[in-house]
């Protein structure tokens, strides 16, 4: 049986290289590829910040990659992506996995909080904090790297991001009958369990919560989320 593509989407202040661990180690019989969305990690980006201009972009580069029904992985903001492009092309996707993933219906930063986002520009310090606490239970090997990549994120993106965020929506009826995985941290304060579990409840499907671990679960134990990759894997048809 030919391998199939997971591709695995990032989130904000984010990259590729937060998959460095899924990628060297696949779910078995799969192959996993991560791209850099626009704007991130120093690649470029024109036009508008937005999470349909960022799913538009992803279509185009999965056919620029010959990636035909792939399952996509989104990340927080990456979830808010995968979930915008399964429901502008539903039947390219082969399922969804949603990693503390943005809720249906947005994610709301206070407006007091955008300060702080554009002070992180010209604030190594603080960057390195801010990502740093997305991890409760130890920083993952790579951390200074993805310190790097988030700090090379385009100027436009610091608050335009959040304010893309506090203004999307997916209708959960558009992604019903497509397969789904919904999984959070235990320990998550930014999309919270109890988000996670009202996401899955709304797309008609469990969430998995992994106790102990936080909004980066999937780079925390990353052989816990490989695991439960495989599990829902399995599940799925095989393709023609």
């Amino acid at each position: 049986m030919p391998e199939r593509t997971l591709v695995a989407v990032h989130g904000n202040f984010a990259s590729a290289r937060w998959w460095h661990d899924l990628i060297g180690g696949p779910p078995a019989g799969w192959r996993v590829v991560a791209p850099n969305l626009p704007g991130f990690a120093g690649t470029p980006h024109t036009g508008e910040v937005g999470i349909p201009a960022y799913a538009r972009w992803l279509r185009a580069w999965l056919e620029e990659q010959h990636i035909l029904r792939p399952v996509l992985l989104g990340h927080s903001l990456g979830g808010a992506v995968v979930m915008e492009l399964a429901q502008q092309s539903p039947a390219e996707v082969a399922g969804l996995i949603l990693a503390a993933s943005s809720p249906l219906g947005g994610l709301v930063t206070p407006e007091e909080n955008y300060p702080v986002l554009e002070m992180m520009r010209s604030q190594p310090a603080l960057l390195e904090m801010s990502l740093g606490a997305l991890f409760p239970s130890g920083r993952p090997a790579n951390f200074p790297d993805l310190v790097v990549d988030g700090g090379r994120m385009a100027a436009t993106h610091y608050s335009g991001n959040a304010r893309a965020l506090s203004a999307w929506r997916v209708n959960p009826e558009q992604l019903r009958g497509l397969p789904t995985l919904v999984l959070g941290g235990g320990l998550d304060a930014l999309v919270t369990p109890d988000m996670v579990r009202s996401q899955a409840q709304a797309l008609g499907t469990q969430a998995g919560l992994f106790p102990g671990l936080g909004h980066g679960f999937p780079q925390e134990n990353p052989a816990a989320l490989r695991a439960c990759l495989e599990h829902f894997l399995h599940t799925l048809p095989e393709e023609a």
